[in-house]
Protein backbone atom coordinates (compact mmCIF):
# COMPACT_ATOMS: atom_id res chain seq x y z
CA UNK A 1 0.00 0.00 0.00
CA UNK A 2 1.49 3.34 -1.11
CA UNK A 3 1.83 6.32 1.20
CA UNK A 4 -0.84 8.22 -0.77
CA UNK A 5 -3.28 5.32 -0.42
CA UNK A 6 -2.64 5.21 3.31
CA UNK A 7 -3.33 8.94 3.62
CA UNK A 8 -6.54 8.67 1.58
CA UNK A 9 -7.61 5.68 3.65
CA UNK A 10 -7.01 7.72 6.81
CA UNK A 11 -9.22 10.51 5.44
CA UNK A 12 -11.88 7.88 4.70
CA UNK A 13 -11.66 6.41 8.21
CA UNK A 14 -12.01 9.80 9.89
CA UNK A 15 -14.79 11.13 7.64
CA UNK A 16 -16.76 7.90 7.80
CA UNK A 17 -16.12 7.59 11.52
CA UNK A 18 -17.50 11.04 12.32
CA UNK A 19 -20.44 10.44 9.99
CA UNK A 20 -21.33 7.17 11.72
CA UNK A 21 -20.73 8.79 15.11
CA UNK A 22 -23.49 11.29 14.33
CA UNK A 23 -25.85 8.36 13.80
CA UNK A 24 -24.86 6.68 17.06
CA UNK A 25 -24.60 9.85 19.17
CA UNK A 26 -28.02 10.93 17.92
CA UNK A 27 -29.44 7.61 19.14
CA UNK A 28 -27.94 8.07 22.62
CA UNK A 29 -29.04 11.70 22.91
CA UNK A 30 -32.55 11.13 21.55
CA UNK A 31 -33.03 8.06 23.79
CA UNK A 32 -32.37 10.02 26.95
CA UNK A 33 -34.23 13.12 25.76
CA UNK A 34 -37.38 11.15 24.91
CA UNK A 35 -37.20 9.09 28.10
CA UNK A 36 -36.76 12.28 30.09
CA UNK A 37 -39.81 13.88 28.44
CA UNK A 38 -42.15 10.84 28.22
CA UNK A 39 -40.81 8.01 30.46
CA UNK A 40 -41.95 5.54 27.78
CA UNK A 41 -39.67 2.79 26.43
CA UNK A 42 -42.06 2.41 23.49
CA UNK A 43 -41.55 6.03 22.45
CA UNK A 44 -37.81 5.72 23.03
CA UNK A 45 -37.72 2.79 20.61
CA UNK A 46 -39.95 4.59 18.11
CA UNK A 47 -38.08 7.91 18.09
CA UNK A 48 -34.57 6.46 18.02
CA UNK A 49 -35.44 4.07 15.20
CA UNK A 50 -36.96 6.61 12.79
CA UNK A 51 -33.83 7.00 10.60
CA UNK A 52 -33.59 3.23 10.07
CA UNK A 53 -37.30 3.05 9.23
CA UNK A 54 -36.62 5.12 6.12
CA UNK A 55 -33.71 3.01 4.84
CA UNK A 56 -35.69 0.71 2.48
CA UNK A 57 -37.12 3.74 0.68
CA UNK A 58 -33.88 4.91 -0.96
CA UNK A 59 -31.27 2.19 -0.26
CA UNK A 60 -31.97 0.43 -3.60
CA UNK A 61 -31.47 3.80 -5.31
CA UNK A 62 -28.28 4.23 -3.30
CA UNK A 63 -27.12 0.82 -4.53
CA UNK A 64 -27.75 1.86 -8.14
CA UNK A 65 -25.77 5.05 -7.60
CA UNK A 66 -22.89 3.06 -6.06
CA UNK A 67 -22.71 0.88 -9.20
CA UNK A 68 -22.88 3.77 -11.67
CA UNK A 69 -21.81 7.12 -10.14
CA UNK A 70 -18.65 8.41 -8.43
CA UNK A 71 -18.76 6.98 -4.92
CA UNK A 72 -16.48 9.66 -3.50
CA UNK A 73 -18.87 12.37 -4.75
CA UNK A 74 -21.83 10.72 -3.00
CA UNK A 75 -19.70 10.32 0.13
CA UNK A 76 -18.91 14.05 0.29
CA UNK A 77 -22.45 15.18 -0.57
CA UNK A 78 -23.89 12.99 2.20
CA UNK A 79 -21.51 14.43 4.80
CA UNK A 80 -22.57 17.96 3.89
CA UNK A 81 -26.26 17.02 4.04
CA UNK A 82 -25.85 15.35 7.46
CA UNK A 83 -24.14 18.46 8.86
CA UNK A 84 -27.02 20.70 7.73
CA UNK A 85 -29.65 18.28 9.08
CA UNK A 86 -27.99 18.14 12.50
CA UNK A 87 -27.99 21.95 12.74
CA UNK A 88 -31.72 21.91 12.01
CA UNK A 89 -32.33 19.16 14.58
CA UNK A 90 -30.46 21.01 17.35
CA UNK A 91 -32.37 24.21 16.54
CA UNK A 92 -35.85 22.66 16.71
CA UNK A 93 -35.10 20.95 20.03
CA UNK A 94 -33.67 24.04 21.68
CA UNK A 95 -36.37 26.38 20.38
CA UNK A 96 -38.85 23.93 21.93
CA UNK A 97 -41.45 24.62 19.26
CA UNK A 98 -43.27 21.39 18.36
CA UNK A 99 -39.96 19.75 19.36
CA UNK A 100 -40.99 16.10 19.14
CA UNK A 101 -42.84 16.60 15.83
CA UNK A 102 -39.91 18.40 14.21
CA UNK A 103 -37.51 15.84 15.68
CA UNK A 104 -39.44 13.20 13.75
CA UNK A 105 -39.21 15.20 10.50
CA UNK A 106 -35.47 15.92 10.76
CA UNK A 107 -34.84 12.28 11.71
CA UNK A 108 -36.69 11.11 8.58
CA UNK A 109 -34.58 13.38 6.36
CA UNK A 110 -31.45 12.13 8.13
CA UNK A 111 -32.47 8.53 7.48
CA UNK A 112 -33.13 9.19 3.79
CA UNK A 113 -29.64 10.69 3.44
CA UNK A 114 -28.08 7.66 5.13
CA UNK A 115 -30.03 5.30 2.87
CA UNK A 116 -28.64 6.95 -0.27
CA UNK A 117 -25.01 7.02 0.81
CA UNK A 118 -24.67 3.66 2.60
CA UNK A 119 -23.70 1.46 -0.36
CA UNK A 120 -21.30 4.04 -1.81
CA UNK A 121 -19.59 4.58 1.54
CA UNK A 122 -19.11 0.85 2.09
CA UNK A 123 -17.87 0.10 -1.43
CA UNK A 124 -15.66 3.18 -1.54
CA UNK A 125 -13.48 1.05 0.72
CA UNK A 126 -12.94 -1.36 -2.20
CA UNK A 127 -12.07 1.55 -4.51
CA UNK A 128 -9.39 2.73 -2.08
CA UNK A 129 -7.87 -0.58 -0.95
CA UNK A 130 -8.91 -3.21 -3.50
CA UNK A 131 -10.94 -6.34 -2.77
CA UNK A 132 -7.85 -8.24 -1.58
CA UNK A 133 -7.59 -5.93 1.44
CA UNK A 134 -11.29 -5.70 2.26
CA UNK A 135 -11.17 -7.75 5.49
CA UNK A 136 -8.49 -5.60 7.08
CA UNK A 137 -10.08 -2.48 5.63
CA UNK A 138 -13.40 -3.30 7.29
CA UNK A 139 -11.53 -4.16 10.47
CA UNK A 140 -9.79 -0.79 10.56
CA UNK A 141 -13.05 0.98 9.70
CA UNK A 142 -14.99 -0.65 12.52
CA UNK A 143 -12.03 -0.19 14.88
CA UNK A 144 -11.98 3.53 14.21
CA UNK A 145 -15.77 3.83 14.37
CA UNK A 146 -15.88 1.90 17.62
CA UNK A 147 -13.13 4.02 19.14
CA UNK A 148 -15.04 7.20 18.38
CA UNK A 149 -18.33 5.73 19.51
CA UNK A 150 -16.80 4.50 22.76
CA UNK A 151 -15.54 8.02 23.47
CA UNK A 152 -18.60 10.02 22.37
CA UNK A 153 -21.12 8.46 24.80
CA UNK A 154 -18.70 9.13 27.65
CA UNK A 155 -18.49 12.78 26.59
CA UNK A 156 -22.28 12.89 26.24
CA UNK A 157 -22.62 11.30 29.69
CA UNK A 158 -20.46 14.03 31.21
CA UNK A 159 -22.36 16.73 29.33
CA UNK A 160 -25.69 15.38 30.59
CA UNK A 161 -24.50 16.02 34.14
CA UNK A 162 -23.64 19.63 33.26
CA UNK A 163 -26.17 20.81 30.66
CA UNK A 164 -29.74 19.91 29.71
CA UNK A 165 -30.78 17.06 27.41
CA UNK A 166 -31.75 19.76 24.88
CA UNK A 167 -28.43 21.63 24.76
CA UNK A 168 -26.47 18.41 24.27
CA UNK A 169 -27.99 18.16 20.77
CA UNK A 170 -25.46 20.79 19.65
CA UNK A 171 -22.72 18.17 19.81
CA UNK A 172 -24.22 16.58 16.68
CA UNK A 173 -23.46 19.37 14.14
CA UNK A 174 -19.97 19.75 15.64
CA UNK A 175 -19.23 16.09 14.92
CA UNK A 176 -20.89 16.40 11.51
CA UNK A 177 -18.66 19.33 10.54
CA UNK A 178 -15.54 17.28 11.23
CA UNK A 179 -16.93 14.62 8.89
CA UNK A 180 -17.41 17.21 6.13
CA UNK A 181 -13.83 18.47 6.45
CA UNK A 182 -12.19 15.06 6.07
CA UNK A 183 -14.62 13.97 3.35
CA UNK A 184 -13.51 17.00 1.35
CA UNK A 185 -9.86 16.06 1.83
CA UNK A 186 -10.64 12.57 0.50
CA UNK A 187 -12.58 14.00 -2.45
CA UNK A 188 -9.72 16.33 -3.39
CA UNK A 189 -6.93 13.75 -3.08
CA UNK A 190 -8.40 10.43 -4.25
CA UNK A 191 -8.56 9.18 -7.82
CA UNK A 192 -10.16 5.70 -7.97
CA UNK A 193 -8.00 2.90 -9.34
CA UNK A 194 -10.07 -0.17 -8.46
CA UNK A 195 -13.49 0.70 -9.93
CA UNK A 196 -12.95 0.54 -13.71
CA UNK A 197 -15.83 -1.93 -13.99
CA UNK A 198 -18.20 0.39 -12.20
CA UNK A 199 -17.62 3.47 -14.33
CA UNK A 200 -18.50 1.57 -17.55
CA UNK A 201 -22.12 1.26 -16.28
CA UNK A 202 -24.55 4.15 -16.61
CA UNK A 203 -27.30 4.74 -14.07
CA UNK A 204 -29.99 3.68 -16.56
CA UNK A 205 -28.17 0.41 -17.30
CA UNK A 206 -28.08 -0.64 -13.64
CA UNK A 207 -31.24 -2.52 -12.68
CA UNK A 208 -32.51 -3.15 -9.15
CA UNK A 209 -34.70 -6.00 -10.45
CA UNK A 210 -31.68 -7.69 -12.02
CA UNK A 211 -29.80 -7.49 -8.72
CA UNK A 212 -32.80 -8.92 -6.83
CA UNK A 213 -32.82 -11.93 -9.16
CA UNK A 214 -29.07 -12.32 -8.71
CA UNK A 215 -29.45 -12.35 -4.92
CA UNK A 216 -32.40 -14.75 -5.09
CA UNK A 217 -30.51 -17.23 -7.29
CA UNK A 218 -27.30 -17.14 -5.24
CA UNK A 219 -27.91 -19.37 -2.21
CA UNK A 220 -25.10 -17.97 -0.09
CA UNK A 221 -26.03 -14.33 -0.68
CA UNK A 222 -29.69 -15.13 -0.04
CA UNK A 223 -28.87 -16.75 3.31
CA UNK A 224 -26.48 -13.96 4.30
CA UNK A 225 -29.14 -11.32 3.65
CA UNK A 226 -31.72 -13.29 5.63
CA UNK A 227 -29.30 -13.66 8.54
CA UNK A 228 -28.60 -9.94 8.31
CA UNK A 229 -32.31 -9.21 8.64
CA UNK A 230 -32.63 -11.55 11.62
CA UNK A 231 -29.59 -10.17 13.45
CA UNK A 232 -30.66 -6.57 12.99
CA UNK A 233 -34.23 -7.33 14.09
CA UNK A 234 -33.43 -9.23 17.27
CA UNK A 235 -30.30 -7.22 18.13
CA UNK A 236 -32.53 -4.15 18.34
CA UNK A 237 -35.10 -5.61 20.77
CA UNK A 238 -33.00 -4.75 23.87
CA UNK A 239 -31.81 -1.34 22.63
CA UNK A 240 -34.77 0.80 23.83
CA UNK A 241 -34.63 -1.10 27.13
CA UNK A 242 -31.09 -0.03 28.02
CA UNK A 243 -32.02 3.48 29.27
CA UNK A 244 -34.72 2.01 31.53
CA UNK A 245 -32.41 -0.81 32.65
CA UNK A 246 -29.76 1.78 33.53
CA UNK A 247 -32.26 3.96 35.35
CA UNK A 248 -34.36 1.43 37.28
CA UNK A 249 -32.20 -1.69 37.68
CA UNK A 250 -28.64 -0.37 37.83
CA UNK A 251 -29.60 3.04 39.24
CA UNK A 252 -26.87 4.81 37.27
CA UNK A 253 -28.93 7.48 35.48
CA UNK A 254 -28.30 9.17 32.14
CA UNK A 255 -24.54 9.45 32.51
CA UNK A 256 -24.37 5.77 33.47
CA UNK A 257 -26.39 4.83 30.41
CA UNK A 258 -23.99 6.81 28.22
CA UNK A 259 -21.06 4.98 29.84
CA UNK A 260 -22.71 1.61 29.11
CA UNK A 261 -23.12 2.67 25.48
CA UNK A 262 -19.46 3.64 25.43
CA UNK A 263 -18.43 0.26 26.82
CA UNK A 264 -20.42 -1.50 24.11
CA UNK A 265 -18.43 0.36 21.47
CA UNK A 266 -15.20 -0.29 23.36
CA UNK A 267 -16.07 -3.97 22.95
CA UNK A 268 -16.68 -3.38 19.25
CA UNK A 269 -13.25 -1.80 19.10
CA UNK A 270 -11.67 -4.90 20.64
CA UNK A 271 -13.51 -7.20 18.22
CA UNK A 272 -12.36 -5.06 15.28
CA UNK A 273 -8.79 -5.21 16.58
CA UNK A 274 -8.94 -9.02 16.72
CA UNK A 275 -9.79 -9.06 13.01
CA UNK A 276 -7.37 -6.30 11.99
CA UNK A 277 -4.46 -8.10 13.69
CA UNK A 278 -5.60 -11.43 12.18
CA UNK A 279 -6.12 -12.94 15.64
CA UNK A 280 -9.54 -13.90 14.27
CA UNK A 281 -9.61 -14.68 10.55
CA UNK A 282 -12.71 -14.44 8.38
CA UNK A 283 -12.69 -17.53 6.21
CA UNK A 284 -15.53 -19.93 7.01
CA UNK A 285 -19.22 -19.23 7.54
CA UNK A 286 -19.17 -20.70 11.04
CA UNK A 287 -17.65 -17.46 12.35
CA UNK A 288 -21.10 -15.89 11.90
CA UNK A 289 -22.75 -18.65 13.91
CA UNK A 290 -20.24 -18.59 16.77
CA UNK A 291 -20.24 -14.82 17.12
CA UNK A 292 -24.06 -14.69 17.05
CA UNK A 293 -24.34 -17.37 19.77
CA UNK A 294 -21.78 -15.53 21.92
CA UNK A 295 -23.72 -12.30 21.57
CA UNK A 296 -26.96 -14.01 22.65
CA UNK A 297 -25.37 -15.43 25.79
CA UNK A 298 -23.80 -12.13 26.87
CA UNK A 299 -27.03 -10.18 26.35
CA UNK A 300 -29.07 -12.68 28.38
CA UNK A 301 -26.58 -12.45 31.23
CA UNK A 302 -26.52 -8.65 31.00
CA UNK A 303 -30.23 -8.17 31.64
CA UNK A 304 -30.21 -10.60 34.55
CA UNK A 305 -27.48 -8.64 36.35
CA UNK A 306 -28.16 -5.80 38.79
CA UNK A 307 -24.50 -4.92 39.42
CA UNK A 308 -23.14 -2.00 37.34
CA UNK A 309 -19.61 -3.45 37.13
CA UNK A 310 -20.82 -6.87 35.92
CA UNK A 311 -23.19 -5.15 33.48
CA UNK A 312 -20.26 -3.16 32.11
CA UNK A 313 -18.19 -6.30 31.51
CA UNK A 314 -21.09 -8.09 29.82
CA UNK A 315 -22.00 -5.23 27.52
CA UNK A 316 -18.32 -4.93 26.60
CA UNK A 317 -18.28 -8.66 25.70
CA UNK A 318 -21.48 -8.32 23.68
CA UNK A 319 -19.83 -5.51 21.70
CA UNK A 320 -16.87 -7.78 20.89
CA UNK A 321 -19.15 -10.54 19.62
CA UNK A 322 -21.40 -8.29 17.58
CA UNK A 323 -18.54 -6.44 15.89
CA UNK A 324 -16.99 -9.74 14.79
CA UNK A 325 -20.35 -10.77 13.33
CA UNK A 326 -20.89 -7.41 11.61
CA UNK A 327 -17.44 -7.21 10.01
CA UNK A 328 -17.61 -10.85 8.92
CA UNK A 329 -20.99 -10.31 7.26
CA UNK A 330 -19.71 -7.31 5.29
CA UNK A 331 -16.59 -9.18 4.21
CA UNK A 332 -18.61 -12.19 3.03
CA UNK A 333 -21.06 -10.04 1.06
CA UNK A 334 -18.41 -7.84 -0.53
CA UNK A 335 -16.14 -10.77 -1.41
CA UNK A 336 -18.55 -13.31 -2.91
CA UNK A 337 -20.68 -10.79 -4.85
CA UNK A 338 -19.81 -10.14 -8.51
CA UNK A 339 -18.18 -6.77 -9.10
CA UNK A 340 -21.05 -5.39 -11.18
CA UNK A 341 -23.56 -6.12 -8.39
CA UNK A 342 -21.57 -5.06 -5.31
CA UNK A 343 -23.24 -1.68 -4.88
CA UNK A 344 -26.79 -3.00 -5.17
CA UNK A 345 -26.23 -6.02 -2.91
CA UNK A 346 -24.75 -3.81 -0.20
CA UNK A 347 -27.65 -1.43 -0.83
CA UNK A 348 -30.08 -4.30 -0.17
CA UNK A 349 -28.17 -5.18 2.99
CA UNK A 350 -28.37 -1.62 4.33
CA UNK A 351 -32.06 -1.51 3.41
CA UNK A 352 -32.51 -4.37 5.86
CA UNK A 353 -31.48 -2.00 8.63
CA UNK A 354 -35.17 -1.11 8.73
CA UNK A 355 -35.52 -4.24 10.85
CA UNK A 356 -33.63 -2.35 13.58
CA UNK A 357 -36.49 0.15 13.65
CA UNK A 358 -39.03 -2.65 13.68
CA UNK A 359 -37.21 -4.51 16.46
CA UNK A 360 -36.79 -1.39 18.58
CA UNK A 361 -40.49 -0.62 18.36
CA UNK A 362 -41.54 -4.22 19.08
CA UNK A 363 -39.00 -4.61 21.88
CA UNK A 364 -40.04 -1.37 23.58
CA UNK A 365 -43.74 -2.19 23.19
CA UNK A 366 -43.81 -5.78 24.46
CA UNK A 367 -41.45 -5.01 27.34
CA UNK A 368 -44.16 -2.79 28.81
CA UNK A 369 -46.35 -5.91 29.10
CA UNK A 370 -43.98 -8.84 29.72
CA UNK A 371 -40.95 -7.08 31.19
CA UNK A 372 -37.34 -6.60 30.09
CA UNK A 373 -35.98 -10.07 30.86
CA UNK A 374 -38.67 -11.96 28.93
CA UNK A 375 -38.35 -9.57 25.98
CA UNK A 376 -34.59 -10.09 25.77
CA UNK A 377 -34.94 -13.87 26.26
CA UNK A 378 -37.38 -14.18 23.36
CA UNK A 379 -35.18 -12.08 21.08
CA UNK A 380 -31.96 -13.96 21.85
CA UNK A 381 -33.62 -17.38 21.51
CA UNK A 382 -34.98 -16.38 18.10
CA UNK A 383 -31.59 -15.02 16.99
CA UNK A 384 -29.82 -18.26 17.98
CA UNK A 385 -32.53 -20.32 16.24
CA UNK A 386 -32.29 -18.62 12.85
CA UNK A 387 -28.51 -18.94 12.77
CA UNK A 388 -28.78 -22.63 13.64
CA UNK A 389 -31.36 -23.21 10.90
CA UNK A 390 -29.24 -21.42 8.30
CA UNK A 391 -26.12 -23.41 9.16
CA UNK A 392 -27.68 -26.86 9.38
CA UNK A 393 -30.19 -26.54 6.54
CA UNK A 394 -27.76 -25.42 3.82
CA UNK A 395 -24.78 -27.55 2.87
CA UNK A 396 -23.54 -24.83 0.52
CA UNK A 397 -23.56 -22.26 3.33
CA UNK A 398 -21.78 -24.64 5.71
CA UNK A 399 -19.01 -25.10 3.12
CA UNK A 400 -18.66 -21.38 2.36
CA UNK A 401 -14.97 -20.53 2.64
CA UNK A 402 -13.43 -17.33 1.30
CA UNK A 403 -10.14 -19.18 0.66
CA UNK A 404 -11.94 -21.49 -1.76
CA UNK A 405 -13.60 -19.64 -4.64
CA UNK A 406 -15.36 -22.83 -5.70
CA UNK A 407 -17.40 -22.64 -2.48
CA UNK A 408 -19.08 -19.50 -3.76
Amino acid sequence: MSLKTKIVFLFYLIANGFGFSVFVARGTIVSWYVLDKTNSTFLVGLMTSIPTMTLPLLSPLGGKLADSVSRKSIFLAARIAIFVIMIAMALVINLDFFALTLLVITSIIFGLTASIEGASTQNLLIDILGIENIAKGNGYKELFNSGLNALLPLIIGVLLTIISSSLVFWTLPVVGLLGVFFAYLLFANFKPEHDDKKITQSFSEVSVKDALLYAKNNENIRILLLLGFGMMLFWSFPQPLLPLYSKEVLNIGGSGYAILSGLYFAGSMIGSLFITLSIIKIHKSKILILSAFSYCIFMLLLFTSSLPMIAGILILASGVSHSIWWISMLVFLQTITKESYKGRIIGFYFALLVSIALGSIIGGFISEYIGMIWTVSIAMAALALIHSLAFFSSKKFRKLNLLNKNSF
